[in-house]
């Protein structure tokens, strides 16, 4: 063999390297993403204990969640350049480790001020988690088998959303809060080491660009004064308060400079090219419009169970089960067919799927069909495993290889954006227009309507009686709720419809392009 052939071989072995345990490197990636999935769902849920242990305000509380998704704006933009610097392996390897710690140091927490450190710390090392198990896959598999191991990673990570709750619940409600942050410790600990083991000790590519400070300090800003807006806006009443006006405008300024600084900046904080490639723009937009029905949906099915319906925290995990079998369903389908049929169609019926899926829950009343609800959650998770995975097939097609990395951050940084937005939107809405509808009953419950005093009313709805009364004014108020969750899943069915002229703009790449 000669020099010229030797090393043309090394890179290609390189290349090929990860080829032979790809499937241990796709599991440890998946448990590692895991990490930051799940234990944002389990400490959502453990929520109220952690409130009650600590002796907390609602208020208070509620930067515990706060400072963690803030820590994930901030880093999770800086996911290619560390990536570019340290290396895809060593910088899995070193955010596991600081995870796990900070996991261990947060479920010790003996204060809100410790506890809310440390759930900064936490988010941190969990933000680079989803964008490198992401970019993991995509290298790891040749561009005809990506389909399938899209598809494979997108129930991974579903399964973890629906579990998270139910594990959270568990822990919360049978041992301690504590739990729900120490169980991160093991699943790291096995990530760690399949990631050590298997993984290529490739480091850093070629022709690493400088790091825009510049552009990243402005982003920081836009981007954490967006979350601290999408966060605390609900409760402190949107911008009936000083300080989301200012958050708002903060961040309103940042996001311009930020792309004023990109277009027109020598050392942008992120290359232009990336800008540039329109399939990976409308994979964007098209993934932050996804983000949105992601989360939302279970943010509005989680209180609908429990505070409609009677279910508790436990049984509600366990009744979004066919979610995570429809996300299975659509997932390995969709990524099986990305090859065979053309993406733009099989997005399309994903959110076919996600709008049916929210109209059949308008439809629903407390006293619910139960088989009716479980093909209507099937249905979503099915259309969000058939949206998702020809979805990042497509948004990563044409965009060169060296800006992987700085893709999936983005992408990742879209979906937790749109989650964020989506969660905010729909709460907003459940909480104004319950008040709105409850005011409108109340004027009917009253000894003064002439049809509730014809009406063979139950006993306990006697509105001669002071508990009568309330029992009916307790009951106009759930009413009132199941119709704003009504009008919120329509609102997310007619939300879903506007991606489909979005697919029109999807440029296919001509085969063979990696």
């Amino acid at each position: 063999m000669t020099a010229r052939e030797s090393s043309h071989a090394a890179p290609e072995a390189a290349r090929d390297a990860p080829m032979r345990y790809r499937l241990l490197i796709f599991a440890g990636v998946v448990l590692g993403a895991n990490l930051q999935v799940v234990d944002t769902t389990m400490a959502t849920v453990a929520m109220p204990r952690i409130q009650g242990s600590l002796s907390a305000t609602q208020d208070e509380i509620a930067w515990v969640l706060a400072a963690y998704l803030i820590a994930v704006a901030i880093f999770m933009p800086l996911t290619g350049t560390l990536t570019a610097h340290l290396g895809r392996r060593r910088l899995f390897l070193i955010t596991t480790v600081g995870f796990c710690v900070a996991s261990v140091f947060t479920g010790r927490a003996e204060s809100l001020q410790e506890l809310v450190v440390c759930r900064f710390v936490q988010g941190v090392f969990a933000s680079p988690l989803v964008p490198i198990s992401q970019s993991f896959v995509f290298d790891a598999f040749p561009p005809e088998e990506r389909g399938k191991a899209m598809g494979w990673w997108s129930l991974g990570i579903m399964v973890g959303i629906v579990l998270g709750p139910a594990l959270g619940g568990y822990l919360a409600e049978f041992h301690s809060w504590r739990w729900a942050f120490y169980i991160n410790v093991p699943f790291g600990v096995v990530a760690f080491a399949i990631i050590y083991a298997f993984a290529p000790t490739r480091t850093r590519r070629p022709g690493v660009q400088p790091f825009g400070l510049a552009g990243f300090l402005i982003l920081s800003v836009g981007l954490v004064s967006l979350q601290i807006v999408l966060s605390r806006g609900e409760r402190m009443d949107w911008f009936s308060a000083p300080q989301i006006v200012l958050a708002s405008v903060l961040a309103a300024a940042a996001l311009y400079l930020f792309v004023v600084h990109s277009v027109y900046s020598s050392r942008p904080f992120i290359p232009r090219t990336v800008f540039a490639d329109r399939n990976f723009m409308v994979g964007l937009l098209l993934m932050f419009m996804l983000g949105i029905h992601w989360l939302a949906f279970l943010a509005l099915i989680s209180p609908y169970l429990q505070s409609l319906a009677g279910y508790p925290v436990f049984l509600t995990g366990l009744v979004m089960v066919p979610q995570a079998a429809g996300n299975a369903v659509g997932s390995v389908s969709g990524g099986r067919l990305v090859g065979r049929v053309h993406p733009v169609f099989l997005m399309a019926v994903g959110v076919a799927a996600l709008v049916w899926a929210n109209w059949q829950m308008s439809l629903l009343t407390p006293e619910f069909d139960r088989w009716l609800f479980y093909a209507a959650v099937f249905a979503h998770g099915f259309g969000v495993g058939f949206y998702f995975v020809p979805l990042s097939v497509v948004t990563f097609s044409t965009l060169p290889r060296q800006y992987r990395d700085v893709g999936t951050g983005l992408f990742s940084l879209g979906r937790n954006f749109g989650s964020s937005v989506g969660v905010s939107l729909v709460v907003a809405y459940v909480v104004r227009e319950t008040q709105a509808n409850r005011s409108v009953l109340r004027e009917y419950a009253s000894p003064f309507n002439e049809t509730l005093r014809h009406l063979p009313l139950p006993d306990f709805w006697s509105l001669a009686e002071p508990v009568g009364a309330a029992a009916l004014n307790l009951e106009a108020t759930r009413q009132a709720a199941a119709v704003a969750y009504n009008d919120d899943f329509l609102w997310l069915a007619v939300a879903g419809l506007l991606c489909l002229p979005i697919l029109a703009l999807i440029r296919m790449p001509a085969r063979g392009e990696a």
